[in-house]
């Protein structure tokens, strides 16, 4: 039996790659990683343009990664892929020095997996397999300008394991973590920037908030029974989905049976937002869900509607039977992320 199929078994299980830059430090910050138990990313530089929104969404890249989720790293100056690791615990928010070229303060601990694959994917087949159209997340050009970590399909993940096992025939787990890091509890939620009505101030906020609710498996009342799901998928109209959601098929959980694309706005949800999420649902019909148009959902989530989009959604779905939710957003006192479904899809 391959071994590596015990990675398979966990539904709702994502999977994350952290990206390690070419630099100076790079090999002594990958090898404190593994000695340590904990990755990090880093944190906008003091006295830089947008810090606050670009830490918000730095955060948000985070927000996705819960308990167990699979965790792999690629090093730029090898072009090598290198796991498998799982997370261990939940993302949280420390600046005690552990590298010595910057603090890399939003942090997730990680441990071992029973086994580990000592040869590496090398970049070039893991570009073949994107190339051949059985992956396509792994993308270290991203339109956010923004590589730092990022995740992939569970179909993806299963694509590379089997990768992995053709150059691994044996698996071993020599990678011990040495000195462990210490458990920290500090949400990275409470990093997130409000305004002064204590509501959320930039979009990435939203972003984070519903990323962490989505690791917890809230809004099936509202989304319906996903089963996997992305943040800041690529496409090639040079701009990412928010958030894909992703639908099993129950009686066969590796094929999946339908998409929503989700788009986020913090303010208004205008024209300008309708189109693109509409140019997204275009471009995923033509490019992954071989134009079937029962697979793909949209849902537009804002803190308001322009009455334009409302009714063009009513049109569109009374004429066309395409139909878009249009979710309200709000954060309550408690500082809990609540939608609200504003029309009958």
């Amino acid at each position: 039996m391959n071994k590596a199929g015990l990675f398979l078994n966990k539904s709702n299980s994502i999977k994350i790659v952290f990206v390690y830059k070419e630099g100076e430090d790079y090999a002594s910050n990958y090898d404190i990683c593994l000695r340590r138990g904990v990755v990090g990313i880093p944190s906008a530089r003091e006295g830089s343009r947008a810090k606050d929104s670009t830490n918000n969404a730095l955060i948000s890249r985070l927000c996705i990664v819960k308990e167990s989720d699979y965790i792999l790293f690629y090093i730029t100056k090898e072009h090598k892929l290198y796991g498998i690791w799982q997370a261990d615990g939940s993302p949280f928010f420390d600046e005690s020095r552990v590298w010595s070229d910057d603090l890399y303060p939003y942090r997730i601990r990680f441990k071992n997996t029973p086994y580990h694959y000592d040869a590496p994917l090398e970049l070039h087949d893991i570009y073949d397999l994107r190339n051949e159209g059985k992956i396509w997340n792994f993308s270290l050009n991203r339109a956010s300008g923004t590589n730092v970590m990022f995740s992939i399909s569970d179909n993806e993940f299963r694509t590379l394991l089997y990768e992995y096992s053709k150059i691994n025939p044996y698996t071993n787990s020599r990678h011990l973590i040495l000195e462990p890091y210490p458990i920290i509890v500090s949400s990275l939620l409470d990093k997130i920037c409000l305004n002064d009505e204590n509501q959320l101030k930039y979009e990435a906020g939203v972003m984070a908030y519903l990323l962490s609710d989505l690791t917890v498996n809230r809004h099936k009342d509202l989304f319906g029974n996903y089963t996997d799901y992305l943040c800041y998928a690529p496409t090639n109209t040079g701009r990412e989905i928010d958030i894909l959601l992703m639908f099993g098929n129950p009686l066969q959980p590796d094929q999946i049976s339908s998409y929503d694309i989700l788009e986020l706005k913090k303010d208004i949800f205008d024209e300008k937002a309708l189109s693109q999420l509409i140019n997204y649902e275009t471009w995923f019909l033509q490019n992954k869900a071989s134009g079937d148009q029962k697979m793909v959902r949209s849902t537009a989530i804002a803190h308001s509607f322009s009455q334009e989009v409302i009714d063009y959604v009513k049109m569109r779905k009374r004429i066309e039977n395409k139909p878009i939710k249009l979710v309200k957003y709000s954060l309550t006192q408690e500082k809990q992320l609540k939608l609200e479904l504003l029309n009958n899809s």
